[in-house]
């Protein structure tokens, strides 16, 4: 018989047992819920391709932004506000836009004048929405503007003026007495750059070489490290005949480190504490947690007698892209941190194929792609630019931007080179990943987040919330912008305010209003309102990760003969010899390609100057109409009709004015020619529907066309915050294209919205400067395929 003392200490056993599993699991789901509370909102990237890196004042600075969602990596429809500004070296911003995203992609200009000199300075683009998040989602690149006048004063970096910034990492963030260490060595220059290939060491207070390295061509590599306490040691490199010096501090008496090794198709993580740290926690519970920004497993672990434990992951369970490996203590501090990339899942396309032909001064370009279906919705951006130039030095392409820079902390050099799919490209990667240290997600940031509290909200264009002096009923009608059409908005007697929402006033557009006194028919007072527009000032980005400078590295040989005038002043210029084989389709010929069984007539400059009143054109037009002066109404008959209603259907922008007999389109009498774009109208009663037996007027308002008339019943307001107009990039004039200016930092074109035609070709007219060229392709389509590809084309095969 099992005594009482037994029974009792067993019943403890199991609760013991079961009151240690609870506090894991609450451990575990404490982390889980902390990590989902932080990343349930959702996240946007912002990627930008720039012409060039290196300017000449005088030129345009063209380039595309894509914006993706930052969890599946694909165009992000939603948005459609995004920020773009320029500034100094003192963060001060010069100059700014506010553009229109449509399908994730925008695209503009920035002119390099006078009010940006010789210098260094920042590009940034970014949403208001990721305001709201400490991350480096936002794209940040430096870039530099030089003087051709004064080129021959930039010298060389010499090697005795540069400043070495050399730095030992341990894998996961520490390095631990007792135990071997991966460590990572990095070593940088003042600008940024790595020290290329150059060879080192690691050396004890004795001399005694420990370990040697040679670093690689972004100035990193790694090696095996085994401190023992009391003995100092330092890592040194050398680059010629000077010899760079660092002391290893900060090695831990007591510590766990960690190495992440890539084999086959598993990634092996070990753990491993020194005899110091396994006494201090023996038996103590762990947590490694696999994330990625969006998702996390986590496993709790407890190391094992001789203070090593082993974790295989299946590639095939990692997450695509970056992974996120951190280890957590017995009270949840993250004290190990790694990150892991895993290509698999990522889609490529390329460009396969490739043909040129010479047409008298221009070079026709046909490129076959692969992975890119014509018929769902993409986007090509192309620098064109000089075999030998200078000028196109990116830290990322699209493909790091999204997939890295997000993740890190610091930046990023020859991010292209990452995705070339080698063994060599994978190696330099981990290595990158390895120096890191922690990722850019902070933990003690994810523990104290509220998700309930967002500051910046989410933008798609200008809403306008007309506030109403006073009860107003009756009808507003809203005039249209150059993007958007006439609203009319019909108040009772309670309402207070009416909302217009997702504007995109451009520079030149004015917001217009016009009121009808449904009580008193007529225009006859100016609405009394008040708008106020949200968003109503440019948004400022103060967060920004460290991006990597610019610096020349050779001189530049000028020829004074060049003739180098501002991109912008050959506008008209450029149009005026601009030649095409193709036929031009006119906007009238479209049109009326479109009105199967109806006419168009687009409104000529003429008749807009005149500002002939609406009612009075639709005569010439075969309508009968009548306006009433005292009472401010207007009637539309059509006189073909024997039977029925002869009152055929209006439409203004596309918005239904009448549906019977009786209506009254006083509403129209505000309208002059000078605010109408084209009229579709049809007289039969074909194509109208079933209520459209006495036929259709369909008008469409003037977006661009600002009407001299001044109407009484219309109040104009300015707009405090514009979007702005998308304009063409020009390529400056040069006089000659020989020389090694040009090579270096000249400009043959930039084409930032390109895409491919049914067979999967995309063409290309190149002007012929008699040299050859290099073709920097950067793009997306809708489903997450990527597309970064240099290609040389040789004039002469």
């Amino acid at each position: 018989m099992i005594s009482f003392k037994t029974l009792a200490l067993r019943f403890l056993f199991i609760l013991l047992f079961f009151s240690f599993n609870s506090i894991r699991a609450q451990e575990l789901s404490e982390i889980l819920d902390y990590y989902s509370n932080y990343t349930e909102a959702p996240r946007e990237l912002v990627y930008a391709h720039l012409n060039k890196s290196t300017y000449i004042e005088g030129e345009m600075l063209g380039f595309t932004a894509y914006v993706f969602d930052k969890s599946d990596k694909k165009l992000s429809m939603m948005t459609k506000n995004l920020y773009c500004t320029i500034s100094d070296e003192n963060g001060t911003i010069i100059k700014q836009k506010l553009l229109r995203v449509e399908n994730g992609v925008a695209s503009n200009i920035f002119e390099i004048d006078s009010t940006l000199n010789s210098g260094l300075f920042t590009f940034k683009a970014y949403t208001n929405w990721m305001r709201n998040f400490k991350e480096n989602n936002h794209f940040e690149q430096t870039f530099k503007v030089i003087d051709a006048d004064n080129s021959r004063n930039i010298k060389p970096v010499k090697v005795e003026d540069l400043e070495i910034d050399l730095q030992i990492l341990g894998e996961g963030g520490h390095i631990v007495y007792d135990i071997p260490n991966i460590v990572g060595i990095i070593a940088k220059n003042q600008y940024g750059l790595g020290i290329k290939n150059a060879r080192g060491s690691i050396v004890d207070e004795s001399g005694l070489v420990i370990s040697e390295f040679q670093l690689n061509e972004v100035g990193i590599a790694k090696v095996v490290f085994t401190p023992k306490p009391g003995i100092e040691y330092h890592s040194q490199i050398n680059i010629g005949d000077i010899s760079i010096k660092k002391d290893i501090e900060g090695i831990k008496p007591s510590g766990i480190n960690m190495s992440v090794n890539n084999l086959g198709q598993n990634v092996i993580v070990k753990l491993e504490a020194n005899n110091l740290f396994l006494k201090q926690n023996n038996n103590s519970n762990f947590k490694i947690a696999l994330h990625n920004g969006n998702e996390i497993q986590i496993t709790d672990f407890v190391l094992e007698e001789d203070g090593k434990i082993l974790f295989s992951y299946p590639k095939a369970n990692l997450f695509s892209g970056m992974n996120i490996l951190t280890v957590f203590n017995d009270t949840n501090r993250p004290i190990l941190e790694r990150l892991f990339f895993n290509t698999s899942g990522i889609r490529f396309a390329s460009i396969r194929d490739i043909e040129s032909k010479r047409r008298n001064d221009s070079i026709d370009i046909k490129l076959s792609l692969n992975g890119i279906d014509a018929s769902t919705f993409h986007n090509i951006s192309v620098s064109i630019l000089p075999e030998d130039t200078k000028s196109y030095g990116h830290p990322n392409n699209i493909l790091s931007q999204i997939y890295i820079q997000p993740y890190v902390t610091g930046y990023i050099e020859k991010g292209e080179s990452y995705f070339k799919n080698t063994r060599k490209s994978n190696y330099d990667l981990d290595l990158l990943l390895l120096t890191q240290g922690w990722s850019s997600y902070n933990w003690n940031e994810i523990f104290n987040y509220d998700n309930n509290v967002f500051i910046h909200p989410f933008e798609r264009g200008i809403d306008a919330v007309v506030n109403l002096n006073g009860k107003k009923p009756g009808t507003y009608v809203v005039y249209p912008l150059e993007n958007s059409s006439s609203q009319i908005f019909t108040l009772k007697d309670d309402d207070t305010e009416f909302t217009v929402k997702t504007l995109f006033p451009n520079e030149d557009d004015l917001f217009r209003i016009g009121y009808i006194d449904t009580r008193n028919v007529g225009f006859n007072k100016k609405p009394s309102v008040y708008p106020q527009f949200y968003p109503s000032k440019f948004s400022e980005y103060a967060w920004s990760y460290k991006s990597l400078s610019q610096v020349l590295t050779s001189e530049i040989e000028v020829n004074n003969l060049i003739s180098f005038g501002k991109a912008w002043e050959k506008e008209e210029q450029l149009n005026e010899v601009l030649i095409t084989t193709t036929k031009q389709y006119s906007r009238a010929e479209k049109l009326k390609d479109k009105a199967i069984n109806s006419r168009v007539d687009i409104i000529g400059e003429n008749i807009k100057s005149r500002n002939l009143r609406l009612d009075l054109y639709l005569q010439r037009l075969g309508f009968v109409t009548q306006y009433d002066y005292f009472s401010g109404t207007l009637s539309i008959t059509n006189p073909r009709v024997n039977w029925g209603t002869n009152v055929p259907l209006v439409y203004l922008d596309n918005t239904l004015l009448t549906t019977s007999s009786t209506s009254d389109f006083g509403l129209l009498s505000f309208l002059t020619m000078g605010d109408v774009d084209y009229i579709e109208y049809e007289l039969y009663g074909i194509g109208g529907g079933i209520r459209g037996q006495a036929g259709f007027i369909k008008i469409y308002t003037s977006r661009t066309y600002k009407s001299s008339n001044k109407n009484d019943n219309v109040n104009t307001y300015d707009v405090p915050l514009r979007f702005s107009k998308n304009k063409n990039f020009y390529v400056s004039k040069y006089s000659y294209y020989n020389t090694s200016f040009y090579n270096e930092y000249g400009t043959i074109d930039w084409k930032p919205k390109l895409n491919i035609n049914e067979k999967g070709e995309l063409n290309l007219k190149v002007f012929n400067t008699n040299n050859n060229f290099k073709l920097f392709f950067e793009g997306t389509t809708s489903d997450g395929i990527l597309l970064s590809q240099e290609i040389l084309v040789d004039i002469n095969n």
